[in-house]
């Protein structure tokens, strides 16, 4: 065989293996793909679709408390709310008023008391600025409009991490911080800034319902 006849299958195969490579890029490529897609899919049907739960929520009263007093709470006031709620599915809310994502983050918790407010569900939303005073709440709140959860701070924090710690509630100082308690006192869902209010509807209605 004489060298430019090797040399041509060297050509050949070398452009061979190019196509290969290129068509497996693609396969690669389009295999990455189709599993975003699929993700995708499957996220809208089993977190974002509000609809796939079939049952009914009792129709809202609407009961606003825009005109209620900012309530302040110390710890042990915190730990009697939650004992006294531990057979109902509880929300506790953590924010401040000086958070840009707590206020952007609002809308969610107040649709949520809104929507659930004629069930069993239980909400205590915590502002736990330092030094804060009912006006100051007041005002903070007010700028929302409406509002469908009682107003309430947290005046003395001693002690408050520690009862965290014995509902087995993670808290690493961030906020918002929103934990969903079952009826039986444990976390069934924990998370740290804005989540979507679907998701934190439907683990409700499963507590509820289910």
């Amino acid at each position: 065989m004489t060298k430019e006849k090797i040399s041509e299958e060297k050509i050949i195969l070398f452009k061979r293996y190019q196509k290969s490579k290129l068509k497996n890029s693609k396969m690669f490529f389009l295999t990455v793909l189709a599993g975003i897609f699929i993700s995708m899919i499957l996220w809208h049907y089993f977190i974002k679709n509000i609809e796939r739960l079939d049952v009914q929520i009792p129709a809202s009263k609407n009961i606003t408390f825009n005109d209620r007093e900012p309530f302040a709470m110390t710890t042990a006031q915190v730990a009697d709310e939650l004992e006294k709620n531990d057979t109902a599915p509880t929300i506790l809310y953590l924010y401040t008023t000086w958070c840009k994502i707590c206020s952007e983050n609002f809308a969610t918790i107040n649709e949520i008391a809104r929507e659930f407010q004629n069930t069993d569900l239980k909400i205590i939303a915590l502002a736990i600025d330092r030094d804060l005073d009912p006006t100051t709440l007041s005002q903070y709140l007010g700028k929302f409009g409406d509002f469908y959860f009682q107003p309430r701070f947290l005046i003395f924090k001693d002690g408050f991490r520690e009862l965290l710690r014995k509902k087995n509630i993670r808290y690493d100082g961030r906020i918002p911080f929103t934990v969903l308690l079952s009826k039986d006192g444990d976390v069934v869902a924990k998370f740290t800034g804005k989540k979507n209010r679907n998701f934190l509807r439907n683990k409700i209605i499963k507590e509820l319902y289910e």
